[in-house]
């Protein structure tokens, strides 16, 4: 029998950043073919988004699912179970000879990817101390967003030149590799992670319920679950916009795509050095301007000019990403202080909430794709949407803060 390999926990580190990357490309990689498999398949637009519907939904309910055990298994089981899953997925999306089995590997990969991105969250969590933790969630989220911002460039690439299916078997490659990384090494502290905590279907509902009512998690996150919604809209109309009504082909769709994921990736980093010098709060209130000050400028730009552009788009929304960004980080911060012996619940909730915000935008698009609005016509409508729904929760936020401060706040600044 092989014997499996000890190593530190910095290589651990490593080793989770290189999972997460690849189950982050599983998950984007797909986009730019969405045009050319719903054409190769006969379906409409409606239909074709049902695919990411369906994946954000079981995703969402997933990180449900998964956060509590994520506080009681050992992190290299979960990786090792999701990384497994997420090979079966890509499997079964290559062999795809319709939209169907497509469709059943996108779920499986729904559940593979939320166990590997919430067992890294809470890895990251439980060795942590509250003033180092939004940097560490912040750089690690920032090398993880590499993997969406290249995908759809390198999907992009392949759909036009090769096939949308070497997107799948590329994805099956590396998750392989993974799968036998996780087999053959073994981090020195990995036996000191088990807990004996039952895991009863029965508390955790009631500790979802206690949540829910009695915490701060909703009041402080509302602004992030409407930014969710945003996403999961744009993520299921975009490449219509972009190819369809744009005229622009995949491949150029997949740098759209880089620019935007480029505003996530490079969002953080203001939001870590604003956090060393002004209050969370601060920090908050400017990314949401940037936000608000992104959606009402190409609602104004499409009001005076009667169109969109890809420039126009491109720029607003990549300063809307910056906003985003560094509000997405600190939130997933904010929620971990709430309780920081329940990490792994909390954070399970709070994904899956994030998700469930973003497949009701991908709901709607697709309930507006069904009376037949064009791509522009509902871009304009989650603009709208956005604007009123991220008003609300500032005004929800200023009411809880002051019974939250002192678990927000680093210190007095």
């Amino acid at each position: 029998m092989v014997s499996k390999k000890h190593i530190s926990q910095g290589a651990v580190a490593a080793i989770i950043l290189a999972i997460v990357l690849v189950t982050r490309m599983g998950g984007n990689i797909l986009i730019p073919s969405i045009p050319t498999i719903a054409g190769e398949f006969g379906i409409d637009n409606a239909r074709a988004t049902l695919n990411i519907n369906l994946y954000s939904i079981v995703l969402a309910l997933s990180f449900a699912f998964f956060g509590p055990i994520t506080d009681v298994v050992k992190s290299r089981t979960l990786l090792l179970i999701g990384s497994v899953l997420c090979a079966v997925s890509h499997l079964v999306c290559g062999l795809a000879v319709n939209i169907l089995m497509i469709d059943l590997g996108r779920v499986l990969l729904a559940a593979g990817s939320s166990l590997i991105i919430i067992t890294s969250q809470t890895w990251i969590g439980n060795r942590s101390g509250k003033k180092d933790l939004l940097s560490r969630l912040a750089w690690f989220s920032m090398l993880v967003s590499l993997a969406p911002m290249l995908s759809p460039v390198l999907g992009g690439y392949i759909t036009d030149h090769f096939s949308w299916r070497w997107n799948f078997r590329l994805m099956l490659i590396l998750s392989l590799a993974v799968v036998f990384v996780i087999v053959f090494i073994k981090s020195k502290k990995d036996n000191q992670q088990a807990k004996e905590t039952p895991l009863n279907p029965i508390n955790l509902i009631k500790t979802y319920k206690d949540v829910i009512l009695h915490s701060p998690l909703l009041a402080i996150s509302s602004m992030v679950f409407t930014l969710f919604f945003l996403q999961g809209a744009f993520l299921a109309f975009s490449s219509f916009l972009i190819i369809d009504e744009l005229g622009y082909t995949a491949s150029q769709y997949g740098f759209v795509s880089l620019f935007l994921v480029g505003g996530m990736f490079l969002g953080r980093i203001p939001t870590i050095y604003l956090a060393k010098r002004f209050r969370i709060r601060t920090v908050m209130m400017i990314n949401i301007t940037l936000v608000l000050l992104a959606l009402g400028g190409s609602l104004l730009f499409f009001a005076v000019e009667k169109h969109h552009t890809v420039i126009e788009i491109v720029a607003l929304m990549t300063l809307m990403c910056f906003g985003f960004s560094g509000l997405s980080v600190l939130s997933v911060r904010n929620n971990m202080l709430i309780d920081p012996a329940r990490k792994g619940t909390l954070s399970g909730l709070y994904s899956f909430l994030c998700h469930i915000s973003g497949w009701l935008g991908i709901m709607i698009t697709q309930l507006l794709f069904h009376f037949k609005l064009s791509s522009i016509s509902v871009y304009n409508h989650f603009l709208v949407i956005t604007i009123v729904l991220i008003t609300i929760g500032i005004v929800v936020f200023w009411a809880t803060y002051p019974r939250v401060k002192a678990v927000l706040e680093n210190e007095t600044k």
